[in-house]
C-alpha cells in the first residue's frame, strides 16, 4: 500500500533565535519582530504568535537572530555542507567541533 503524499506546510518561514529557544514564525511576524527591535527605545519584552499558534513574549535583549528559512535556502545549505565535506572528508565539521 502506498503513502499518501501529504503537501508541505512549512516551505517557507523565518526563525527566531533566542538565548531562550528558536521559533517559527511567518513573514508578516518576522517583520513585527525586526520592527520592534529597531523601535527606540527598544521595547523590553515582545510578544509574537509562532507557526504552531502559540503566544510567546520574550525578553527583547535575548533575541539572536532573525533569518529566513525557504526550499531554495535549505536546499543552498545541504549542498554547501557537501561540497564542504568532499573537500575534506576526515576533517570534523564546524558544528561538530568543541571549541
Amino acid at each position: 500500500m502506498e503513502k499518501a503524499h501529504e503537501e508541505r506546510r512549512y516551505t517557507e518561514y523565518f526563525v527566531l533565535a533566542s538565548y531562550a529557544g528558536e521559533w517559527m514564525i511567518s513573514r508578516r511576524m518576522a517583520e513585527f519582530v525586526e520592527d520592534e527591535l529597531d523601535r527606540w527605545p527598544r521595547p523590553r519584552w515582545i510578544r509574537f504568535i509562532d507557526m504552531m499558534g502559540a503566544s510567546v513574549r520574550l525578553r527583547a535583549d535575548l533575541i539572536k537572530a532573525v533569518r529566513q528559512s525557504s526550499l531554495e535556502i535549505r536546499g543552498e545549505w545541504r549542498r554547501f555542507k557537501d561540497e564542504r565535506k568532499q573537500e575534506a572528508p576526515d576533517e570534523p565539521s564546524d558544528w561538530e567541533i568543541d571549541w
